[in-house]
């Protein structure tokens, strides 16, 4: 009786790594899968509004997995592009989402209830979008009054005067109180 050593129990190759039983290998790309998240679906072409860009995952999906997904992706640490409403969430200065976008839609009426303020919605990804006073881009300014939202500041609000050459510093106001009492000087600029 022969016996083949190639046959027999004994003798296996051994096991292949998980490596060489595949020719691709996956690897997650965390800014990949932020850049979907925050991706307007369907994409916007023009928004008249804060709320008419309010498409993407981030701003549907359950809260909670938003945050989960942004701080697993150490979004505070490396400023993920995110909208200002997601950053102070994650630091616990908002109680919700929900409170960031009524305070996108107040600034929104407020401003869009005066004469010559325009909602402006290209922005940076994931972000709100910003609103400038066009009556303010005279002369030789090339850049007009903007008016835009972040969590750099408890106010929300700051303001950007219009100008000629780089940009002045921004003027931190607090809130739609503060941005109502400043209109008047803003609009003035």
């Amino acid at each position: 009786m022969v016996h083949s050593t190639e046959c027999s129990p004994e003798r296996r190759d051994p096991p292949r790594s998980r490596r060489d039983q595949t020719d691709v290998l996956l690897e997650p790309v965390p800014r990949l899968e932020w850049s979907l998240a925050t991706e307007a679906h369907p994409v916007v072409a023009e928004a008249a509004a804060p709320a008419s860009l309010r498409r993407s995952w981030i701003h549907t999906a359950a809260e909670q997995k938003v945050l989960d997904l942004y701080r697993k992706l150490h979004g505070s640490a490396s400023r993920l592009p995110a909208p200002w409403w997601l950053r102070a969430l994650d630091r616990g200065e908002l109680s919700s989402r929900a409170e960031g976008f009524a305070f996108e839609d107040d600034v929104h009426r407020l401003l869009t209830s005066r004469d010559g303020w325009v909602f402006v919605p290209w922005a940076g990804t994931g972000e709100t979008g910003y609103w400038e006073y066009a009556p303010s881009e005279r002369g030789t300014r090339h850049a007009p009054t903007t008016v835009a939202l972040t969590d750099d500041h408890p106010g929300w609000v700051e303001v950007v005067a219009a100008h000629t050459d780089g940009p002045p510093p921004p003027l931190p106001l607090s809130g739609t109180g503060g941005l109502l009492a400043a209109l008047p000087v803003v609009e003035s600029w």
